[in-house]
């Protein structure tokens, strides 16, 4: 995965996740690459278009490897953060954070 890159998102454990609405996946498009909270960095993408989650409204989110010592690969499991920001440089203990909406979602490079 690269910046650039579109993926599709979707869930994971949760059979109606409140940040894909209606919908069965979400496409953002790779922004950029910020430190992860572990060695990998994490991914931010931009949604084509706004979700609202609880009182959240945001068409950024940061993608976080679910399990240490996973790599960006063509499709994975990442924990989802929804901003209405653009996120810092920095690793997520050490910046302004977002809201958490997913634990296990899946993507795929489209």
């Amino acid at each position: 995965m690269k910046v650039g890159d579109t993926v599709k998102l979707f869930g994971g454990y949760d059979y109606e996740p409140k940040w894909l609405r209606q919908e069965d996946h979400q496409l953002a498009t790779v922004i950029k690459f910020i430190p992860g909270q572990d060695s990998e960095p994490a991914a931010v993408v931009k949604l084509s278009q706004p979700i609202t989650v609880d009182s959240v409204i945001g068409e950024i989110l940061v993608l976080e490897l679910r399990h240490e010592g996973a790599k960006w690969f063509k499709k994975g499991t990442v924990h989802i953060e929804l901003c209405n920001f653009m996120p810092d440089d920095t690793r997520w203990q050490d910046r302004k954070q977002g809201l958490w909406v997913e634990a296990a979602a899946s993507y795929a490079v489209v």
